[in-house]
């Protein structure tokens, strides 16, 4: 009996250990720094996905976008016979103006007065110029009069010749707006008949009825551009709004019709592209002959 009761205690001691051995007690002190190490993780993975982290990478982008459009090749050494470029500076209290743009060689031709009195009406109106900067200074609400940063705007010109009678030019201004951390640009595009010295827009170069077809045709290579990745991240589709109201902003070299947008038209400051390259070959039919752009016979 005594053996049999021995036996069972036994079995009984057996049996407790098996209950609470199988897993360690955890201690609290361990559990609470396990807890510190991942709160530590998970700030670290913040600190690498960082406003400032975007920032940086918005700030790279942006200066390759800039650098894209300031490097861009064109026709201005073979024009300088009959384009001069001129300079226009003017350094105030509340702002900056540097611009530069086309001027043609009167005595060529008399009749390039036309486009002439054009860039003076509506990109040398100083008082207009002057008079918007100053809205925009008060739109600031700056209670205290304390004009921190200046306000400047720069006027450059890219220019492109067509069969020796078209020239295409494309204006871009860049602004420095008081109290913005990057500049934004603004662009306008000319497309002058040195023959007959006029003015050429989207409806006298394309064909009637071309726009839904070139329309869709900007799209596709928008789409494209988002889909290979390539500085297009965050880009859009132009909305047929859009187009209307930038389809006359065009340039016109040997290969491309090159459209151009301003900034947050299709892409945000930060990244993607101001214009979207058109192959003559996707819209030689939608061409007007007269016009005798490149490519058509």
């Amino acid at each position: 009996m005594k053996t049999l009761i021995i036996g069972l205690i036994f079995l009984s001691f057996i049996a407790c250990k098996k209950e609470t051995s199988p897993q360690k007690a955890t201690d609290p002190k361990e559990t609470e720094t396990e807890q510190k190490i991942e709160d530590q993780s998970s700030k670290d993975s913040l600190v690498v996905f960082s406003e400032e982290h975007l920032e940086l990478n918005q700030e790279k982008t942006k200066s390759i976008k800039k650098e894209r459009l300031v490097r861009a090749k064109d026709d201005k050494v073979q024009l300088q016979e009959l384009v001069v470029s001129k300079k226009f500076y003017k350094d105030e209290d509340l702002y900056v103006l540097d611009y530069q743009y086309p001027y043609l060689n009167e005595k060529i031709d008399q009749g390039y007065k036309v486009f002439n009195d054009f860039i003076i009406e509506n990109y040398l109106n100083l008082e207009k110029t002057e008079n918007q900067i100053l809205e925009d200074k008060e739109l600031l609400c700056d209670t205290l009069k304390i004009n921190r940063y200046r306000d400047k705007r720069i006027i450059d010109y890219k220019i492109y010749n067509v069969k020796n009678d078209l020239i295409s030019v494309v204006l871009y201004k860049e602004n420095y707006y008081s109290g913005m951390k990057y500049s934004t640009y603004l662009f306008d595009c000319i497309n002058f008949n040195l023959k007959k010295q006029n003015f050429i827009y989207f409806d006298d170069f394309f064909e009637p009825g071309s726009e839904e077809i070139v329309y869709e045709t900007i799209n596709a290579i928008i789409k494209e551009g988002i889909t290979s990745g390539e500085l297009y991240y965050d880009c859009w589709e132009l909305s047929e709004g859009d187009f209307k109201a930038y389809k006359n902003n065009f340039v016109v070299d040997d290969n491309m019709i090159k459209f151009y947008f301003d900034d947050c038209i299709i892409c945000p400051s930060y990244t993607g592209t101001y214009s979207i390259e058109v192959p003559i070959t996707k819209i030689m039919h939608l061409l007007k002959k007269y016009n005798d752009p490149p490519g058509v016979s």
